[in-house]
């Protein structure tokens, strides 16, 4: 039986509207795009996202969803991040070709679509996935490997660790499709920021949460979700997160796996704040490729507390960049020939180093 699919969101209906603009430039001017585009996301609903749950399930896990519904809330989303719904004068949305709505929303439907093989790596499955699915429809090679590649950019990281994935998999930040310049490194930055901030209570689940068998790192997974509430503010270039909980967890302890080994414990509100933490991580990331298109200046965010159907605290915590900004690294670290010693020693006679006096 198929998934029931939607395409009625307010950047999908953008692109079914832009595409029949006569003045739109396509790689394959004959071709049907938004019918593609519905095709894929019907394809891939069918074949991985209807089995993601349980492939995410085999090692006795239980994440948050990963459905065709993560997807489209991946693709609200980003709608949202470039002013789609907001009053704003200049929405970003101005500034994105047709063609590249087309790319941004292929690789939006790719980027979970690898759970339903492994966890483990999901994203480098986007590649294979999109082959499969993208012969069928007429997308050339070159379309595939930049659209895959957006894909990939949204998580994981590379062999030698680096999470910098956006650049390390793409090395042109506006590669040529067909005479179409494709602002891949936005798009991608794009991506990964909207699947950040799509966390929703629907993707909690609450068997999960209930059965004790589940791994503590599930279960806060899941309550983390069910807590969250976003809210996107393209015009004041903010993030709104809410978390609302209550009052019973806030005692409660969760053993936790290390990576590299070994565990650790950890309660509710200090796990949301590692989220968050990571939230903000990925914003700063994000608004090196976003920058003077859809950037963000800031997460709001407010964490409230509730005793059954009473609020009995609220904490509100800004995470933006404030005062004098730091060298990430040492200017020696990044190149350890900008040393004066090692200069003067190549460089120099050492008779002649007296000190300037």
């Amino acid at each position: 039986m198929s998934v029931l699919i939607s395409v009625d969101s307010a950047l999908e209906q953008w692109l079914k509207k832009t595409l029949k603009k006569r003045s739109v430039k396509l790689p394959n001017r004959g071709s049907r795009y938004f019918e593609h585009y519905v095709s894929i996301k019907q394809r891939i609903a069918d074949k991985y996202y209807a089995v993601t749950g349980a492939a995410l399930a085999q090692k006795g896990d239980r994440y948050t969803r990963h459905d065709i519904g993560h997807v489209d809330d991946v693709i609200e989303t980003a709608g949202l991040m470039l002013g789609l719904e907001s009053d704003s004068a200049a929405p970003a949305i101005k500034q994105v070709l047709a063609y590249e709505g087309f790319v941004l929303l292929v690789a939006i439907l790719l980027h979970d679509a690898g759970n339903a093989i492994s966890r483990d790596g999901h994203e480098k499955k986007a590649a294979a996935i999109l082959r499969e699915v993208g012969e069928a429809v007429g997308l050339s090679d070159i379309e595939r490997r930049i659209i895959s590649s957006i894909a990939q950019a949204h998580g994981g990281e590379m062999e030698d660790g680096s999470k910098d994935t956006i650049t390390r998999l793409m090395s042109e930040p506006v590669p040529d499709i067909g005479g179409i310049e494709v602002h891949a490194w936005r798009l991608a930055a794009l991506l990964r920021l909207a699947d950040e901030l799509s966390e929703n209570y629907t993707r909690a689940d609450e068997v999960a949460i209930a059965d004790a068998a589940t791994p503590p790192l599930s279960v806060l997974s899941n309550l983390y979700c069910r807590a969250i509430n976003r809210r996107v503010d393209f015009k004041g270039k903010s993030v709104h997160l809410a978390f609302t909980i209550d009052k019973q967890l806030l005692p409660q302890t969760f053993v936790i796996p290390v990576k590299g080994g070994g565990t650790r414990e950890i309660m509710f509100v200090d796990y949301i704040a590692e989220r968050l933490e990571k939230c903000e991580l990925e914003r700063r990331y994000c608004n090196r490729f976003l920058a003077g298109f859809a950037s963000y200046d800031r997460i709001r965010a407010k964490l409230v507390i509730m005793d059954g159907d009473q609020e009995i605290d609220s904490i509100a915590v800004d995470l933006e960049e404030v005062g004098y900004p730091g060298a990430s690294s040492k200017v020696r670290e990044l190149q350890p020939r900008f040393d004066a010693c090692k200069l003067r020693d190549q460089h120099c006679d050492p008779l002649h180093q007296e000190p300037i006096s």
